[in-house]
């Protein structure tokens, strides 16, 4: 609404705008130029902080044959960088390092010398290759601002929305600009700050900024979205964090909404509560949402036996999982002899890494299955169980599968698994098999449908997403699982994180919210009473 009416008060200058993904870029120019009109889009350039910024790159001719890497490219390049200095932390802390070293100002440092090194390596690579990251697009612009290489932008106006979540880099490229007399607006709600793992700064960063260009702060205090009792009740409980503005959330709306928190027995009977509620509401939008990938495995199942559409925002597929694709695995391995699938498959069993990695070039399932028996300690009772178990299945399987018993071989192999897994594991694996059993055709062509199985849902009236994912979507109806106090919070982040990311969960529901937690699987959570809500 700020950049329309500067646009439409002003008939001269021109207003930058930026944002974290395109698709909220997309939004944010859509409705400006709704209040606006579309005559001022000439005037009005939006776009993520990236693309902006690597716009201010390209105009200068010093870096204009820099090419941007590829995120393959540049995992190649730092796997090498790894691999040459033969660093000792896993490649995905070498990772984090190196992101959050470019996430800041000033030389960097490492407590381990080692990732030190991949990190040197590393930049000299992309020196001689003339080649820049993701990361280095906003440090570049930052650096030659100060050094006066690079051109601020030509603009009068700069707006950057969600600022709650920009890092150290993001917030100096802003404050750059201030400084050389653009007008600057940042736009965030400190209460949905969920990004620190991303080093982004939150309420400390919208201070900096404010502080620096000497800005005067205005409170949004009306949310239009959800009903006043809901609203309230995420009010109750986010007040609980210290390090916040002050500030009170007056609903627009007056229609008094539906909120449930429910205690279930477990992970299987919490999703059937889910989808059985989703069933009696069909036509209104639903998101399921969890603090992990792997807790809406077990909705995704009963939508799947339940022939329900829905679409997963972020976040991989059930048959991505890791019990969804050991059991795909496994099923293509009686069909095509694909040993990875038999070899994940035996993972989960407990089968050693050392076993599986053998050598397997030129070998069948079944040669390779001999080859780890041989390989076995006598003493390893346990293995030797799984191995000759599953090497006597394999040959009934394949039988039952020539004789036309599609789904009683799919049902005899998902019950050698199961007895290896833990029991909700084991049940979720059932709920699977019962999936494909029930698809038509060969064994090759059911696994087959199952990667069209839900791929036409962009209209699905249901939605799951992680919390994190949630952010900045708004439907009639939100079910949080999970809501066991060493899940939310989890021990991972810390509890002001946590409590900000079970209010925006809460915040995303116009008029129905439920919030569910497995008996099972933990206590309730502490932020049930501090919403002051009640079983």
């Amino acid at each position: 609404m700020r950049a329309a009416r500067l646009l439409s008060e002003n008939k001269t200058g021109r207003l930058c705008a930026v944002t974290f993904t395109r698709d909220a870029a997309a939004e944010l120019k859509t409705r400006t130029l709704q209040l606006c009109g579309e005559r001022e889009a000439q005037r009005l350039a939006v776009g993520t902080f990236h693309s902006v910024a690597l716009s201010q790159i390209r105009r200068m001719k010093h870096l204009s044959g820099i090419k941007l890497l590829s995120d393959g490219e540049r995992m190649g390049m730092l796997r090498r960088c790894y691999s040459q200095y033969k660093c000792g932390a896993p490649f995905e802390e070498v990772l984090s390092a190196i992101d959050r070293a470019k996430s800041k100002l000033g030389e960097p440092t490492f407590e381990d010398v080692a990732i030190e090194d991949v990190f040197y390596a590393y930049q000299g690579l992309l020196a001689t290759e003339r080649g820049m990251d993701f990361s280095d697009i906003l440090l570049t612009v930052v650096n030659g601002i100060r050094n006066e290489s690079i051109k601020p932008l030509s603009i009068r106006w700069l707006l950057a929305d969600e600022f709650q979540d920009a890092d150290e880099i993001q917030a100096q490229w802003v404050m750059e600009h201030g400084k050389t007399g653009i007008e600057v607006t940042i736009v965030g709600d400190d209460d949905q700050s969920l990004y620190s793992f991303r080093n982004a700064l939150g309420y400390e960063g919208m201070q900096r900024v404010t502080r620096q260009l000497v800005s005067q702060e205005i409170t949004l205090p009306v949310n239009y979205r959800c009903a006043p009792n809901i609203l309230a009740h995420a009010a109750s409980l986010i007040i609980h964090n210290q390090n916040r503005a002050s500030k009170t959330i007056e609903a627009d709306r007056t229609a008094i909404g539906s909120i449930k928190v429910h205690r279930t027995a477990d992970r299987l009977d919490e999703a059937g509560r889910v989808v059985k509620a989703i069933k009696a509401s069909p036509k209104q939008t639903w998101a399921v949402l969890a603090r992990t990938n792997s807790l809406l495995e077990f909705v995704e199942a009963e939508l799947l036996a339940n022939s329900i559409p829905y679409r997963l925002s972020g976040g991989r597929s059930i048959w991505d999982g890791m019990v969804g694709s050991a059991l795909v695995g496994l099923l293509k391995s009686l069909h095509s002899d694909n040993w990875t699938g038999m070899a994940n498959a035996l993972s989960m069993c407990g089968i050693k890494s050392e076993l599986l990695n053998l050598d397997h070039s030129h070998k069948s399932c079944d040669q390779m299955l001999e080859k780890i028996r041989d390989h076995v300690a006598d003493d390893d009772a346990r293995s030797i169980k799984v191995i000759d178990s599953v090497r006597r299945g394999c040959g009934d399987w394949r039988k039952q599968m020539a004789d036309g018993n599609t789904s009683l071989a799919i049902y005899a192999a998902t019950n050698w698994l199961t007895q290896y897994l833990k029991s909700d594991r084991g049940n979720l694996l059932k709920k699977l098999a019962n999936v494909i059993a029930k698809l038509n055709g060969s064994l090759a062509q059911r696994l087959n449908t199952l990667s069209r199985l839900n791929s036409d849902t962009a209209t699905a009236g249901v939605v799951l997403s992680t919390l994190h994912g949630s952010k900045g979507l708004e439907f009639d109806c939100v079910w949080i699982i999970g809501a066991e106090d060493n899940n939310l919070p989890h021990p991972d982040s810390s509890e002001e994180e946590e409590r900000r990311l079970f209010y925006v969960g809460m915040t995303r529901a116009r008029d129905r919210l439920e919030i569910s937690s497995s008996l099972e699987d933990g206590g309730e959570s502490r932020f049930i009473g501090e919403a002051e809500l009640n079983s």
